[in-house]
């Protein structure tokens, strides 16, 4: 099998799509088969501008798959594997397999954003983006990383039969629960003897960083030897940063862009708890989260669809962030409990579920059916 693969994303730039498809790629070409990578940096089709896309958001990513309309053909290829395309005129691969990674109409449907501007933008967006899924054949197989996402495609317009749900994956040989924690925290210039409490993403309106902050200005209060890391960057860090500065805030690290699989998994290892105070997430669970749940760090996370998981693993807890007291309460109380089963479950649910060779098994199968429709 010949394949195209076109992403907004790919490593060493980009997360939670380049991610996926970093891992995907790489256990398609164990199985054999030839990917040809096309993204803003390549590596062997360099179409668009990763700077337009961090600067201007949609213009940047209409502007790359303008481009690859009209550069690119499929002639030479099996199939094609477009991620959240976003073709103003008609899909230009009659044989092609959509994964959707999460949507605008999931963020304006979820009213994610603290301004109305932003909001509106959400909304305007949404509405491009139904019209370029319009654009794209009714017998075109998609895939969600999630139900969610699946679930908002339907309402879009996308036939139920188009839809197969792919979960996102782990590398749980990158990803593991390590015993001796203080060589890792000495590494990381991280508290030795403090209970860490560790945030990984990016610092969007999705995720809700005030959230966080607000939470752990209390649970700072009401102990003292409790630490928040959060890894990541993003447009809010700087006033997530400045709202740490102006709460007096003196147990909160701010570790930058951490290099995922040099730097992550020792992170995930040295820390004691995983937060997750997100509005929105398109991924179920989302990939931060299942590297958590990997490294057998029980889990603290917000009450949507999207985080389930960590209820149906039982490694963790979920809680209602619109109180901000109640959840400080109910985290103090989890944190005093003994988390020894939780740690277990989690990675037992990682393994039997979200293994990217198990995940990988189904995106080849959604590829072939992509074939097989086009015969």
């Amino acid at each position: 099998m010949k394949i195209l693969v076109c992403s907004t994303e790919y490593p060493p730039y980009g997360s939670g799509i380049g991610n996926v498809v970093s891992n995907v790629v790489e256990q398609l070409t164990k199985r054999g088969v030839e990917c040809t990578i096309c993204s803003p940096e390549g590596p062997d089709i360099k179409l668009g501008n990763q700077n337009l896309i961090k600067k201007c958001g949609i213009i940047g990513l209409l502007y790359f798959w303008y481009q690859v309309s009209r550069v690119v053909k499929d002639n030479s290829y099996d199939a094609v594997w477009l991620h959240n395309p976003y073709f103003i005129f008609n899909n230009p691969f009659p044989r092609c397999l959509i994964t959707m990674h999460s949507t605008y109409y999931g963020l304006s449907h979820h009213r994610v954003g603290n301004t109305f501007f932003l909001r509106m933008y959400y909304q305007i967006i949404s509405i491009l983006e139904l019209y370029c899924l319009k654009t794209i054949s009714k017998t075109t197989v998609f895939t969600g990383v999630g139900e969610s996402v699946c679930e908002e495609l339907e309402k879009i317009g996308v036939g139920r039969d188009q839809l197969i749900c792919v979960p996102n994956g782990v590398d749980i040989q990158y990803f593991k629960p390590i015993n001796d924690k203080n060589l890792l925290r000495e590494k990381l210039k991280i508290p030795q003897d403090d209970i860490i409490l560790l945030s990984v993403g990016r610092l969007t309106p999705a995720k809700q960083p005030q959230t966080l902050i607000k939470v752990f200005s209390l649970l700072e209060k009401r102990m003292s030897n409790l630490t928040l890391c959060i890894a990541g960057t993003g447009e809010l860090l700087d006033s997530i940063k400045q709202m740490t500065l102006e709460a007096g805030l003196k147990k909160v690290i701010f570790l930058g862009q951490i290099d995922h699989n040099s730097g992550l998994p020792d992170l995930y290892a040295a820390s004691d708890y995983f937060i997750m105070t997100s509005i929105y997430e398109g991924g179920m669970p989302p990939l931060t989260l299942s590297e958590a749940m990997a490294s057998g760090l029980p889990c603290i996370v917000s009450d949507i669809t999207s985080l389930e998981c960590v209820k149906i693993a039982k490694c963790g807890i979920v809680n209602n962030f619109k109180n901000i007291e109640e959840a400080c309460d109910e985290i103090l109380e989890y944190i005093n409990m003994d988390h020894s089963e939780k740690i277990q479950n989690g990675r037992k649910y990682v393994e039997e579920n979200l293994d990217w060779s198990s995940i990988s098994e189904n995106y080849f199968k959604a590829l072939k059916r992509t074939m097989s429709l086009s015969d």
